[in-house]
């Protein structure tokens, strides 16, 4: 289980770094889903991995989850709405990509903080 978590943990670096550099622009927004959507699947295989070895999850992971879903959901949105194709959607959308970005640094944050309390 430390080899599955040490991958969400380094590919929670690679997320923030995308969010950071290209998460302003529309491709970068369809890459980001992906991506998050890519680490979400790595979540799902680590809570499965510790199903099966018996290790107990603390409570407050769906927190945790519903940060990274949030995230993806934000990027969708963002991506959305400049597709609209005028200069105040494209705003709106800069500013959704940036909740977006929020939602990465705190879900990763949280996702930390979780490790060094729990030690999962």
């Amino acid at each position: 289980m430390g080899t599955v978590l040490e991958i969400h943990l380094g590919f929670a670096f690679f997320v923030f770094l995308l969010g950071l550099f290209i998460g302003w622009v529309q491709l970068g927004r369809r890459v980001l889903v992906t991506v998050i959507g890519i680490q979400v699947l790595i979540g799902v295989i680590l809570a499965a991995w510790a199903g099966v070895s018996h290790t107990p999850l603390p409570g407050t992971l769906w927190i945790h989850i519903l940060g990274g879903l949030l995230a993806m959901g934000a990027y969708i949105v963002g991506r959305r709405i400049v597709d609209r194709d005028e200069r105040r959607y494209r705003i709106l959308g800069w500013a959704i990509s940036l909740v977006g970005l929020a939602l990465i640094v705190l879900t990763a944050w949280y996702g930390v903080s979780l490790y060094r309390v729990q030690g999962i």
